[in-house]
């Protein structure tokens, strides 16, 4: 992994683009389990999905502030 400020910005604006997008996605699973419900459907596939992509989310916040960290590391001289 290079620990230069300029690659380790890039990583932070794709991974702050993968989470807009993964947050959209749980969205629109929050609206298809409500609508499944609504119509009296099996919900338990669709919220496992939701489940999944929640997870993801929290996996990319996690992979966004250990950049965040990085990036300050290399402010401070230490990286």
């Amino acid at each position: 992994m290079a620990l230069d400020r300029q690659t380790q910005l890039r990583r932070l604006s794709d991974v702050d683009q993968l989470i807009t997008n993964a947050e959209t996605t749980v969205t629109k699973q929050i609206r298809t389990v409500d609508e499944l419900r609504r119509d009296g459907h099996d919900t338990s596939d669709a919220e496992a999905t939701l489940k999944a992509f929640e997870d993801t989310v929290q996996s990319l916040r996690q992979l966004r502030q250990q950049i965040i960290n990085t990036i300050e590391q290399i402010d401070k001289g230490l990286a």
